[in-house]
């Protein structure tokens, strides 16, 4: 209970002082906003909700003026911060009742609090695994970036320190302050990667790499200049207890809780949730772990952080953690603890001692120069493009919530390494940094440079009866069987054969490195989880039944967020010099023709690959008629109206006309009626298209054309619905912002413009059928 003290005493005497203590009851609720008001701001919870709405306003105020700019929120809340701070409105007499010291501990214990779960989630979230698959660049760059500023600073600190007049305190601190100043934390990059949506590209993978190998070193150097602080203040025997503690604390997380982490995951059957009881316990030791860690000179945080690298990142534990957790933590807990911090930063400080300040800012800049010309030297040396290494660099030299965190806990006043002039220039040299290196980056590195189409990959470029390379996507196991039949129907055959490569995208939960598998290049993968099993069994039984069509099969996994699911699979096809990428729809129909289910995330990938892919895309439209036995026919019809998109349409259907298959492939020419011959360069293309279907002069089989008249979209939507039970799939072409007489009044009525005017009239869910879809769109050449 707290408690109010009131001295009287008696002057011009020796009588002692007099303090009496009241016990008075805590003060949460008020008896309503009038008696609030009059009763001078002493109920606690409201003064609370009232400061984190004021935070909430003036972080949500800046990021709305500089996003626009590219600047992220964590500049935003630092602005937000330093403004409530007694720099700006922190002088005022309002601002100071609402923000009195007894508030302060409350909404400092909340701030922390979420500092403590955010830097558990962080270590929940790093895959470890990563140190046995980086490349020696990404090692070589994350030692430079942490070691040569190291050097460097100490160095630079040391000469200067002679030529100025510095305190004990100052002098003291130097080589805390240079350690901090080189630091390259790893939940740091990724919020950046994160915020610029580039963590799954290349330049993303090697920078997490390169801060995980950072942040190991820095973590060994923030333990060494803990017990340094402790030998300094008490004695060697501490320093010593403390360190020796440290070792068993990581000992008995390495080999009895992360075993016995192993076994909740083992415990937990494929595809159910992890019990609810094991996250509760694993709650409880993270606060137990923090106070382990405080007994050991260290902070509140390394414990949490050191189990949460304990715990297996990924699904079903992982995952679990992070999904219940995470959101509260990023949104609310972290934004005040940004800015609470921030709130102790006077900048009338930085002013006061001219000095002191020009030594600060060299000591910064010498850090951070250093380490950018550090990252360079490794990066350029290895041949990767100016620019892209200045981002990279850039990248890693960002400062963000964890410095912030560091700077505040050795300048606190138990701590008391980092005095609060050179804390104030710290936040302001954060703040300078997290506004720019954004921005820059923006400018620097844009990563669907890396999927300009300067070669053909598409179909019809393809040399006739060469190897066809398709790169099919999956998401769930309704994709599969549909998937397979597309591949049994566009005709494998030993003089023209497909190489296929089957991408399993899942979504990234509960771990901060995406991960791509190769399951030829990682066999042991597969005896040791369940990633893809039913996906590789079924393409592994298809390569079985085609022994002579298919050349090449190969199946990877990549489980990466889904906003970024588009880098994977153009970067793959990239990769493979894949021509036509297969992409399923976004919607599934029951058998009666409602719309059974619909994922808004896997059509806004259909979108990114669509504007990103550096081949031909098709999206599979699946009606349900994917299992037809062997011995019934199978009809494919291909809508062609004209234009690029339809010319690669069709070239793929022709591959399709194989009457060794039993497959009846009929072409469906839609005419305008007042057309005439040709009238440019895509009607000659289209001629020479069409021709050899006119003649039927498929080397494979069989086709039937069809030469349809028509006036208008309506007439081409009539015919096109009598039609649309008579074919097992329609190939289409896409046709974006295509105008022309045969779908004139039919764009208003477009759905879903990733799958075109014609597409979108056959997919629709008021069509009550079970024909697939095949929209195809020819490779797009992109402009660097």
């Amino acid at each position: 209970m707290p408690s109010l003290d009131f001295a009287t005493s008696i002057p011009n005497s020796s009588m002692i002082t007099i303090i009496e203590c009241v016990e008075l009851p805590y003060r949460v609720h008020s008896p309503g906003l009038w008696n609030w008001l009059h009763s001078g701001n002493t109920f606690s919870l409201p003064q609370l909700e009232l400061q984190m709405m004021i935070i909430f306003a003036i972080t949500h105020a800046s990021d709305c003026i500089l996003k626009p700019y590219g600047v992220p929120q964590f500049t935003s809340q630092l602005i937000a911060g330093i403004i409530l701070g007694p720099s700006l409105l922190g002088r005022f007499e309002p601002i100071k009742i609402l923000f009195d010291v007894r508030s302060q501990e409350i909404i400092g214990m909340l701030a922390v609090f979420g500092h403590l779960l955010f830097l558990f989630l962080s270590g929940v979230k790093m895959d470890l695994k990563v140190f046995k698959r980086m490349g020696r660049n990404a090692i070589y760059t994350g030692i430079a970036c942490i070691l040569f500023p190291l050097i460097i600073g100490l160095s630079v600190g040391v000469s200067l320190k002679r030529s100025w007049r510095l305190t004990k305190e100052e002098a003291y601190s130097l080589p805390f302050l240079t350690v901090l100043h080189s630091l390259t934390p790893f939940p740091v990059v990724v919020y950046l990667l994160e915020y610029l949506k580039i963590l799954n590209s290349e330049l993303g993978q090697l920078g997490l790499s390169a801060a995980l190998v950072s942040e190991a070193i820095g973590l060994i150097l923030l333990v060494l200049a803990t017990l340094i602080k402790v030998a300094m203040e008490k004695n060697n025997f501490q320093a010593i207890f403390c360190g020796g503690s440290t070792i068993i604390f990581i000992l008995t997380l390495a080999f009895v809780f992360r075993p016995t982490m192993v076994w909740i995951v083992k415990q937990t059957p494929k595809g159910r949730p992890v019990k609810t009881v094991y996250i509760h316990i694993i709650m409880l030791l993270m606060l137990v772990s923090g106070l382990v860690s405080r007994s050991f000179k260290f902070t509140c945080i390394a414990g949490p952080f050191f189990l949460g690298l304990a715990i297996p990142d990924g699904p079903p534990l992982g995952s679990a953690i992070v999904n219940k957790f995470n959101c509260f933590t990023e949104h609310v807990f972290l934004p005040l603890f940004v800015t609470t911090c921030a709130m102790k930063v006077d900048l009338r400080l930085i002013s006061l001692d001219a000095n002191l300040l020009t030594f600060d800012i060299i000591l910064v800049i010498a850090t951070f120069a250093t380490k950018m010309v550090a990252c360079l030297i490794p990066l350029l040396y290895s041949k990767m493009p100016i620019k892209d290494a200045l981002a990279l660099a850039l990248i890693l030299s960002f400062k963000g919530e964890v410095q912030l965190s560091l700077y505040f806990y050795f300048g606190d006043e138990q701590v008391h390494l980092i005095p609060g002039k050179e804390r104030s220039l710290a936040v302001v040299a954060i703040l300078i940094n997290a506004t720019i290196a954004p921005i820059l980056v923006k400018y620097l590195y844009d990563p669907s440079w890396k999927y300009a189409g300067y070669k053909k990959r598409d179909i019809i470029h393809n040399r006739h009866n060469a190897e066809l390379r398709i790169l099919v996507c999956i998401h769930k196991p309704d994709n599969i069987p549909t998937v397979i039949k597309l591949l049994e129907t566009s005709g494998p055959t030993r003089q023209r054969p497909l190489t296929v490569y089957v991408l399993h995208l899942i979504k990234l939960i509960g771990r901060a490195s995406p991960v791509f598998i190769s399951h030829q290049m990682q066999k042991k993968t597969l005896s040791k989880t369940s990633y893809s099993e039913n996906v590789i069994t079924a393409f592994n039984r298809f390569k079985q039944d085609n022994p002579d069509g298919i050349s090449l099969l190969h199946v990877f996994t990549a489980i990466s967020p889904t906003k970024y699911m588009q880098e994977d699979v153009c970067t793959l096809a990239l990769d493979k010099l894949a021509s036509l990428i297969v992409l399923p729809f976004h919607r599934k129909w029951s058998l009666d023709g409602f719309v059974e289910s619909e994922d808004c995330a896997i059509r806004t990938l259909n979108c990114g690959v669509l504007e990103l892919a550096p081949c031909s895309v098709g999206i599979l439209v699946d009606r349900g008629r994917s299992t037809i036995p062997a011995e019934s026919s199978y009809s494919v019809a291909m809508i062609f109206l004209g234009g690029s998109d339809d010319q690669e349409a069709l070239t793929f259907a022709k591959r399709m006309a194989n009457d060794m298959m039993n497959i009846n492939l009929t072409v469906i020419h839609f005419v305008a009626s007042e057309s005439e011959e040709i009238r440019g360069w895509d009607d000659l293309v289209d001629h020479e298209v069409l021709k050899d279907v006119r003649l039927n002069n498929l080397s494979g089989g069989y086709v039937t054309y069809i030469e349809e008249m028509v006036e208008d979209g309506p007439q081409t939507a009539l015919i096109i619905h009598s039609m649309i039970e008579e074919y097992d799939l329609i190939i289409v072409g896409r046709r974006h912002n295509v105008v022309s007489p045969q779908t004139s009044g039919l764009a208003e009525w477009s759905e879903f413009p990733e799958l075109g005017i014609i597409g979108d009239l056959l997919a629709t869910s008021d069509n009550n059928t079970r024909t697939s879809v095949l929209v195809v769109r020819q490779q797009q050449k992109q402009q660097k």
